[in-house]
């Protein structure tokens, strides 16, 4: 029987597609640390464990996929491994909504309990998802942040980079969602447009406009420009600051803008970026008047207690039945917002942990890594060169890899555990020596917790075999897959650790993927009813036509439009594949195998063809060009 006569006449997709799912076995993709093979080793995302496989996601392990199948058809040993990045915001925030509480209503391990089940259910859900988009994942090398084999790594990386003088603690301003009740780091907030209210008040004789009255307790100085005319003979003199009445000095700086507003600003600690930097330059007093909850302080009496957004309305009641409000202009400003909740932030001047952020060093290290686009370094070199504060670590979250830290009770002094006692819980767990200053034995654990980047970014020293001190046997990895969204944060953070704990950089290549667009034209988001599901495609048309979808959709690093029609065209180019096969088949025969050597100019003339195909197709797989090995195909 010819074998066109085993395949049925129709393309079934989901016999098809299941049947092959259920042959395949794990182990056939496993990374084998005896073999002699060249390895390839792949620094795989590690999603938040939402429940949700997205599209997004698929995306991008379409191209890790294609990547790590290439790679083994050309005689590499990979290791195409899959990790959880669990703790964090995203994971307490929806415990807090689905429960209907928030952190504060149950003890420390109850919250971390209900994170921890809510994880390991979601975590399920997305590998199911991924095994039906058909993933050659290595799940032998799975890793889970939140366990204790994982994050006591990080908190080995914690203790070395302290140990150096990388890590310190210290009192500065931060980015401080007063929602979320915790610190953020720069490159978690996200700005976003709004229109605001530009108030002009009498400011003790001076015109002075704002968009922050409530900030007006917290003011500390006036700054004008030192050639700005209308203001000559002020410098040094005082102000009283209206309502609160303490008296504030007005200083000269260039960084002044005398066309905007009325050439004249008040220096609050801290309404921005630029109030920092004042207050740093010319060591200006420092005043609370907005507190971690958000709340109006002491300082800000008789306004005490009134949210910020109480005490702005109050106080521009209070200069308008003063006399001292001259008029209001609106205002489109960009405003920093809480990349979780999309509260807007607070600079908040909070004793923190830090990470030293050398900019020289990351972007010698990230020059050495070879990036696909090449363009996508430029998006990781103007992030380095505007950082201005370092990289702000600590969280005042629970569900996160705790501090190894304790302080003494009697001296301050702070007590770190020895590696070998890693993973800890300074909360829960005490030192086993006395305080090495003083010789107490009461110890105050540290309760703030570590960001969840603070964890991911040593993923690449995890699946290399790190043991927490010396350089992983298989380091660095030859590939890190990720998007565009996160260059400044996975991409930069992971580079500044490898080269602060290892000394070099972490891979040799870097692939950045772009964005998946819904049919509208606009990110996906549920305010616009554009998503689609992964699961939605295949139910319908297969894993191999969402994959193929990828494939051409765009050129690799460039966003992706979904599209329907693109879905459906190869879903048709598969069946069309499946009867070119029974075709061809029906006209061969066994003896096939034995024929005489081709002679024939056609046959000769499509053998060239396909010789030129192969090496076009693997040029353009080397290049990681996926649409244009799919045009060639």
């Amino acid at each position: 029987m010819s074998p066109s006569h085993q395949l049925p006449k129709n393309y079934d997709i989901e016999e098809v597609e299941r049947r092959w799912q259920s042959t395949w076995r794990d182990e056939e993709n496993y990374f084998d640390p005896d073999s002699q093979k060249p390895r390839f080793i792949i620094d795989t995302p590690p999603p938040y464990p939402t429940g949700n496989f997205h599209i997004g996601n698929a995306l991008n392990w379409c191209y890790i996929d294609f990547i790590a199948r290439y790679k083994r058809m050309r005689g590499y040993n990979v290791m195409f491994p899959q990790g959880w990045d669990c703790h964090g915001l995203p994971t307490e925030v929806k415990v807090e909504e689905t429960y209907g509480i928030t952190k504060n209503d149950v003890s420390r391990e109850k919250f971390r309990e209900m994170c921890r089940d809510l994880t390991i259910g979601n975590i399920e859900k997305m590998r199911a998802t991924m095994r039906r988009l058909g993933f050659s994942t290595d799940w032998s090398h799975e890793y889970i942040t939140m366990l204790p084999e994982y994050y006591k790594k990080t908190q080995a990386s914690f203790l070395k980079m302290l140990n150096a003088g990388d890590i310190y603690q210290s009192e500065h301003p931060v980015n401080f969602c007063t929602r979320c009740e915790t610190a953020i780091a720069f490159a978690e907030v996200n700005y976003v447009p709004r229109t605001t209210t530009l108030n002009y008040f009498d400011f003790d004789g001076v015109e002075i406009a704002t968009t922050r009255p409530e900030l007006l307790a917290a003011c500390v100085a006036v700054a004008v420009h030192p050639d700005d005319e209308r203001y000559h003979g002020l410098k040094g003199k005082k102000l009283v600051v209206p309502i609160f009445k303490h008296e504030v000095p007005v200083i000269e700086d260039a960084v002044v803008d005398p066309g905007f507003g009325s050439g004249a600003v008040m220096i609050c600690t801290f309404g921005d970026k630029t109030d920092v930097y004042w207050w740093k330059e010319h060591d200006l007093e420092l005043r609370k008047a907005i507190d971690r909850q958000g709340i109006m302080t002491a300082t800000a009496a008789p306004y005490a207690g009134m949210s910020s957004e109480e005490c702005r309305t109050a106080i521009l009641r209070d200069m308008q039945e003063a006399g001292i409000l001259k008029r209001q202009e609106e205002l489109e400003q960009r405003v920093g917002t809480c990349w979780r909740c999309k509260t807007p932030i607070e600079i908040l001047s909070e004793r923190q942990w830090f990470v030293k952020v050398h900019q020289d060093e990351i972007l010698e290290s990230a020059r050495k890594i070879s990036w696909t686009p090449e363009h996508m370094f430029t998006r990781l070199e103007n992030w380095a060169n505007s950082m201005e504060w370092d990289w702000c670590i600590s969280r005042q979250r629970i569900f996160a890899t705790p501090i190894p830290v304790w302080f003494c009770a009697a001296c301050g002094e702070t007590v770190i555990p020895d590696e070998a006692d890693l993973p800890i819980d300074p909360t829960v767990d005490k030192p086993k020596t006395p305080c090495p200053k003083c010789g107490a034995s009461e110890f105050i654990g540290e309760k703030d917790v570590l960001d969840t980047w603070m964890d991911s970014s040593i993923s690449v020293l995890h699946v290399t075999g790190w043991d927490g001190t010396n350089k992983p046997p298989l380091f660095p990895a030859q590939i890190r897959p990720q998007g565009h969204d996160i260059i400044r944060t996975w991409a930069f953070y992971t580079i500044l650790r490898a080269k602060a704990l290892v000394g070099s950089q972490p891979w040799d290549q870097i692939l950045v993927n772009g964005m998946v667009l819904g049919e509208d034209g606009f990110k996906m988001s549920k305010s616009r009813s554009n998503i689609i599901a992964p699961e939605e495609i295949v139910g319908q048309y297969g894993a191999d036509a969402l994959r193929q979808w990828g494939a051409g959709g765009a050129a690799t690093g460039s966003d992706i439009m979904f599209n329907w029609n693109d879905v459906i065209a190869a879903s048709r180019f598969q069946t069309k594949l499946w009867n070119i096969f029974r075709f061809v088949m029906g006209h061969l025969d066994a003896e096939t195998e034995n024929a005489a050597p081709v002679t024939e100019l056609t046959d000769r003339w499509l053998l060239v063809r396909l010789s030129d195909t192969v090496a076009e197709v693997t040029a353009a797989m080397e290049g990681y060009q996926f649409d244009r090995a799919l045009r060639t195909i």
